[in-house]
């Protein structure tokens, strides 16, 4: 991941981010579609492999990987944990926000090749946030809060690159509690479901 990458006019980062639209169980998008509605034609190679030019390496792209970051409303994951790994595997997602998991203290959730971090509302059916990231790669909780809005932060090392995301939820009937968040300069990525109805 580059943390240099350019920032829009919304002070947004293109960081390859597939929201609530591309929820687990929609097949995934894997060409525009054609105009004369033929089937899906692939580009790689007569054996199904892209070609690739040999003698030459990509140094680039193995000093600054890119990591595919999702984030997702789930509204209750517990009966949509097939859904969700087949999702994440065929889409080589490495970090995973998922809001109003409805999951309770004490009930185990796993996803193969992926460390869990996750935050169960308590005295509430509803709610929770739940951070899945790649067993390859470094990650730690540094922080979490479950009073009006509800977040969990996780920090990310890749090679020489740190980042803190935050995964984020705020029910309808509570305080968005924006200003409990401590941002960095650099390196600070928050993804989740604010339920505000105005871009402030």
């Amino acid at each position: 991941m580059t943390l240099g990458d350019r920032i829009d006019s919304n002070g947004a980062r293109p960081v390859r981010i597939h929201q609530a639209g591309a929820a687990p169980g929609s097949a995934p998008r894997r060409s525009p579609p054609s105009a004369t509605g033929g089937p899906f034609i692939s580009s790689c190679g007569a054996r199904g492999r892209e070609r690739k030019a040999t003698g030459r390496k990509n140094s680039r792209a193995k000093d600054n990987p890119t990591i595919n970051i999702m984030h997702w409303n789930a509204e209750g994951v517990s009966n949509k944990k097939e859904e969700l790994e087949h999702f994440l595997y065929e889409n080589s997602i490495n970090i995973c926000c998922i809001q109003e998991t409805h999951l309770q203290e004490g009930k185990p959730f796993k996803i193969r090749g992926y460390q869990v971090f996750r935050s169960d509302r308590q005295g509430r059916k509803k709610g929770g946030v739940m951070t899945l990231v790649r067993n390859n790669i470094n990650a730690s909780e540094t922080n979490r809060y479950m009073e009006e809005a509800e977040y969990i932060e996780v920090k990310i090392t890749t090679n020489d690159s740190k980042m803190n995301i935050v995964n984020y939820y705020c029910p309808n009937d509570k305080m968005l509690s924006l200003d409990t968040i401590q941002v960095p300069d650099s390196g600070f990525l928050i993804a989740g479901d604010f339920n505000s109805q105005s871009q402030s």
